[in-house]
């Protein structure tokens, strides 16, 4: 298991010192640790190691090589979408048992000789069929339409004092250029109703002439090649006759082609994948810094993996493993960028793939992954809550999950978490493909028997159901806003920026609560704005505040709020001032642009911006409004007769168009409201010398024995 720091891996910088001569063996050891992260020095040595080049460049070849025969049979790098759902991806992985890095491509080279013969074979054959096929299908439309001429050629290209050339023409061209010739001997020949066979005779002299005349036309003379009859009616019927034979051959190679890559494609993948891995390994490591003789490979490594890494390297070589000293990335301050290691395990490392889109978390930094994974969902399955459809984008979801691999499984799993969310949220509303649970005689009963289904009905679009969806909306916006300015407190208080925490941060909680406290207050006076602030008027309970504190009344958040709205302001102008003269006595340029800049920025910009990202999560209730209405539509026009191929094709629309949009307003409240109060995303990649592979197995040999599996 990996140290956590905030969920990710807790790293140390590890340095190997040894002789040059022997950087490949311990490159052997680094590809088997697996976990390192190389630091890429800007002073590498430009001592080289010529055995370590020549097995680079081993590698290089093995690789491209085996590049070449999968292009050439046609498999593709992914297994793209379709494909993985009617065929599914190429399972299997293979086991490559190795010693060290020299022994694994001596043993790639091997096994590709083997696994590839009957490939490249086969696709030489392919390959010399199709080019025999191209020139013959040449030569049959160059004497197609010469066909009908019976006369030899040969002694055309014997004369020395007489030029003599055939051209085909177009008939309708034949007058022109009889007209541009009209000193010389031109006789024709009808080949049809489009088509004319000129010979042209001409002194020896007259040759360039002819030549520049039907060039104009854009003609040449008629020549066959040498090693076919020289008579075009005879090369057209031996054309015609190849071009048939080579198009079946080429099409039986293309048969015996499919069954071969069908047979042998996770072998090649995984041929590639692994010769690809021995290439970057050695590319990675190609040029370590150091002196003439010795050698010093730096990187980083998750600390637990520090005890490995010394047995490993063992007595053989100088290890150094250190702490970096460093608990968060403060890479704004000109020091070393730290690399990020998520280390989400089991259902939220599939989420890293949202986390990717807005950018990985600086070293220490708060990874999202782990809140996206619960709040994906969620919000998902709110504005796409029905439960019939929810089942089938569960089901898709555990197809592509199923049949597929690499990223488009991590993908396959997000989408079923979202349909399962969205079925769990059908029956809050009680819907399935738009009809109401009680309208569905077999799960009526079951409508019944459950207390939630039904809880948010969407059956009837009343006046008093909108505002219920949309309050429950606004009300998960609420949360997850105040969660990321919670994160931004907690991520400038490890920075150690007190005046940030004590004069931006909390003010902009206290704010916020504040202006959402008179939101809801405004409800409660049942809209009387002006009222609530200047009469003594009772009105209703305020909603969700009421429930909490009982004893609290429309008028007393109304004179409480703006008050603290207002010391807030002060509070983070005053705040903005210090931090802007700061900024200044290190020489540093301010982003706030001065004091008018700041107090704009607090008063305005930062108020309407938490009014309009609060109203931004009722896309959460309208979509579901949306959804809701489109169904009834399309169930409408199947009950005044628009028959099953409406009921079906318009559920299947729904699905797609609404499926696709509910995903863009998903991923939009994570990149635009949520992400920019408090996430950084600027983090670098920790690169594992060995990647994550999906055909194949690395076996390294320990002590004689069958060794442990690096996938």
């Amino acid at each position: 298991m990996l140290n956590y720091i905030m969920g990710l891996a807790k790293l140390k910088k590890a340095t190997v010192i040894l002789p040059r001569m022997e950087t490949q063996a311990a490159v052997s050891k680094l590809a088997e640790l697996e976990w390192f992260h190389p630091i890429q020095s800007s002073s590498a040595s430009e001592h080289i190691n010529p055995y370590y080049d020549d097995l680079l460049l081993k590698a290089q070849k093995l690789y491209q090589d085996i590049d070449e025969v999968i292009k050439a049979l046609g498999i593709p790098a992914e297994t793209g979408v379709l494909a993985t759902m009617f065929k599914g991806a190429p399972k299997g992985k293979t086991d490559y048992h190795i010693d060290n890095i020299q022994g694994f491509i001596a043993d790639l080279e091997d096994r590709a000789a083997r696994e590839l013969e009957g490939a490249r074979k086969v696709i030489g054959e392919r390959s010399m069929a199709q080019k025999s096929l191209e020139e013959y299908s040449n030569l049959k439309a160059l004497t197609e339409n010469a066909a009908s001429l019976s006369m030899d050629l040969t002694r055309l290209g014997t004369l020395t004092k007489f030029y003599a050339g055939i051209y085909i023409v177009d008939s309708t061209d034949e007058a022109e250029i009889r007209k541009s010739l009209e000193d010389l001997a031109v006789y024709s020949t009808n080949l049809g109703e489009k088509k004319t066979a000129l010979t042209i005779v001409g002194s020896a002299e007259d040759a360039e002439r002819i030549a520049k005349v039907m060039r104009s036309f854009g003609i040449n003379p008629l020549q066959i090649p040498a090693n076919m009859p020289q008579n075009p009616n005879v090369a057209f019927s031996e054309a015609s006759a190849k071009v048939k034979e080579l198009e079946a051959r080429v099409a039986q190679l293309d048969k015996e082609i499919v069954k071969l890559k069908e047979s042998i494609v996770t072998k090649v993948l995984s041929l590639r994948e692994a010769a690809g891995v021995a290439k970057d390994v050695l590319e990675t490591t190609r040029k370590p810094g150091g002196t003439k003789n010795f050698a010093v490979i730096e990187g980083y490594i998750p600390a637990d993996m520090e005890g490995k890494f010394k047995k490993l390297a063992g007595d053989d070589y100088v290890s150094v493993v250190e702490d970096t000293g460093v608990t968060i990335d403060l890479q704004d301050s000109g020091k070393p960028t730290m690399p990020t290691l998520l280390s989400n395990k089991g259902y939220s490392k599939n989420f890293e793939v949202v986390t990717e889109t807005q950018g990985l978390p600086r070293y220490g930094e708060t990874d999202p992954t782990k809140i996206i994974s619960f709040v994906w969902p969620v919000f998902y399955g709110l504005m796409f809550a029905d439960f019939g459809h929810g089942i089938l984008l569960f089901g898709l979801g555990m197809l592509f999950r199923i049949r597929g691999n690499g990223r488009l499984k991590m993908w396959g799993t997000l989408v079923a978490a979202s349909g399962l969310a969205a079925a769990i949220a059908g029956l809050g509303t009680g819907e399935m493909f738009g009809f109401h649970f009680d309208e569905l005689a077999v799960l009526g009963d079951i409508a019944h028997a459950l207390p939630f289904v039904g809880l948010l009905s969407v059956a009837e679009l009343t006046f008093e159901q909108v505002v219920k969806i949309l309050a429950v909306s606004v009300a998960v916006g609420i949360g997850h806003l105040l969660m990321a300015f919670i994160l931004r407190l907690r991520a400038d208080w490890r920075l150690g920026n007190k005046l940030m925490v004590y004069t931006h941060d909390i003010p902009a909680i206290i704010q916020y609560l504040a202006v959402v406290s008179l939101i809801l207050t405004a409800i409660g006076a049942q809209y009387d704005i002006i009222g609530m602030f200047l009469s003594n008027k009772t009105y209703g309970p305020i909603p969700w505040i009421s429930d909490v504190f009982p004893w609290v009344t429309v008028g007393m958040v109304a004179r409480a709020a703006p008050p603290v709205i207002f010391a807030c302001i002060a509070i983070t102008i005053i705040g903005g001032m210090k931090e802007e003269k700061h900024l200044k006595a290190e020489g540093k340029e301010s982003p706030h642009g001065g004091m008018v800049g700041i107090i704009v920025e607090t008063v305005m910009v930062r108020t309407i911006e938490m009014l309009a990202n609060t109203i931004s999560y009722s896309r959460l209730g309208i979509m579901l409004l949306v959804h809701s209405a489109l169904l009834v539509t399309v169930n409408n026009s199947f009950e005044h007769g628009g028959g099953l191929a409406i009921l079906i094709g318009g559920n299947i629309g729904i699905m797609m168009i609404e499926g696709l949009i509910v995903y863009i307003q998903t991923i939009r409240l994570h990149l635009y409201e949520w992400f920019p109060k408090w996430y950084k995303s600027d983090g670098v990649t920790f690169k594992k010398l060995v990647p994550n592979m999906l055909y194949t197995n690395l076996v390294w040999k320990e002590d004689g024995s069958s060794g442990k599996k690096k996938q």
